[in-house]
């Protein structure tokens, strides 16, 4: 059977998303959709993509298309995939799965009431160190897990600003949020997996915004004013840096950095349990043994490549392990069990508001707090 997509959005992700579906067997890339139709007709003729709408919604007609992907920002995703669903399709849809958890939510009830698949971009959770990961986990090999530590931070690295990107990334309007929602929902999911994605209970919060000063002459030199300027001409809006913790129903409990700009010692995520532990990164098991302390680095990439080679046909064709982007695609051919990337997203966006929610009451909150209070962002189309 071939699968065939439809792409909203003719910028970075949809180009992305395009080019990974076209490299997936039995897949067809039909149409893009985007209201820059010459952007999108560009994208389309580039890539060797046969139709263009300026109107998602017509896109949405073809009965040809089995499957749409949301590109577009964050306060875009819940009105397109609640559509997208609406009209029968499966819905694929760019991280973070809304910009705010009410909106997020609509979309998990839209694709549960349509009978549809939704799936989340989460990379992080097939990779070749999560499945490891989550093989140590599901063996007993860490014992009763209890602490997960998610990092994702950069010393320097705002879309824009810092020359890549655009502004859309760094206004509340589009974006919903700064870096938690944008690279801390990696991290943030990827440790809820591993853990099993328990229900949230409690989250404490706290954002940094360091904005003008966080370049100065010393630092930059003749470029402080092009940095000001960007910083001006963005209407940055959002956080620099997030940090949080939230306790799980199951007792375990979840920390968190997300970071695009913090001056912080790099640190590394973690798992842990009562008979071990793993930091990614690369890969470390750390445990005891006869009194010893062990850590033992784990050759994921020795792994990959044996088991490619076992499972090949001819034992010399090996290649790469499936990417999200393969297992999305059997996934609406109902071929595997697939990875719930859209509850592992919504709870994500519980944990990611309430950094937000309880940096704002300066407590920390409940996620029935968190629910209440959380804001419709879609932009209406």
């Amino acid at each position: 059977m071939t699968v065939t997509i439809g792409i909203i959005g003719a910028g970075n992700r949809g180009r992305k998303h395009t080019e990974e579906y076209q490299a997936v067997e039995d897949t067809r890339v039909k149409a893009i959709a985007d209201v820059d139709e010459d952007a999108a007709t560009a994208l389309a003729e580039e890539l060797g993509v046969p139709d263009v709408y300026a109107d998602f919604r017509d896109m949405l007609a073809d009965d040809e298309i089995d499957a749409i992907s949301v590109c577009v920002h964050n306060n875009l995703h819940e009105p397109m995939a609640v559509e997208a669903f609406d009209a029968g399709k499966h819905v694929f849809c760019e991280k973070p799965l809304a910009g705010s958890y009410a909106d997020a939510k609509r979309i998990l009830e839209a694709a549960e009431d349509a009978g549809k698949h939704l799936g989340v971009q989460n990379m992080e959770l097939f990779t070749g160190e999560t499945r490891a990961a989550k093989r140590f986990v599901e063996e007993g090999r860490l014992g009763d897990v209890s602490f997960a530590r998610s990092v994702y931070s950069r010393r320097r690295g705002r879309p824009y600003v810092d020359g890549y990107g655009t502004p859309s990334f760094v206004q509340k309007e589009s974006a919903g949020g700064g870096p938690v929602f944008d690279i801390g929902t990696y991290e943030i999911g990827r440790m809820l997996y591993l853990l099993g994605n328990p229900a949230v209970e409690r989250v404490n919060g706290q954002t940094f915004e360091y904005h003008e000063d966080s370049y100065g002459e010393e630092l930059v030199g003749e470029n402080e004013e092009l940095y000001e300027e960007r910083f001006e001409e963005s209407d940055y809006d959002v956080e620099d840096a997030g940090t949080g913790a939230a306790r799980l129903a199951d007792g375990s409990r979840l920390e968190i950095r997300a970071a695009w700009h913090m001056f912080s010692p790099d640190e590394r995520g973690t798992v842990v349990g009562s008979e071990g532990g793993l930091a990614f990164d690369p890969l470390e098991y750390l445990t005891t043994a006869s009194d010893y302390e062990i850590t033992a680095e784990v050759d994921v990439e020795d792994y990959e490549r044996r088991q490619a080679l076992i499972e090949s046909e001819s034992g010399y064709d090996a290649s790469d392990r499936p990417t999200q982007f393969d297992h999305w695609v059997e996934t609406v051919r109902g071929t595997v069990d697939p990875i719930p990337t859209g509850e592992i997203a919504l709870n994500s966006m519980l944990v990611m508001e309430g950094i937000y929610l309880a940096d704002e009451l300066g407590r920390e909150v409940s996620v029935d707090e968190v629910a209440e209070e959380s804001p419709s962002r879609s932009i209406d189309l």
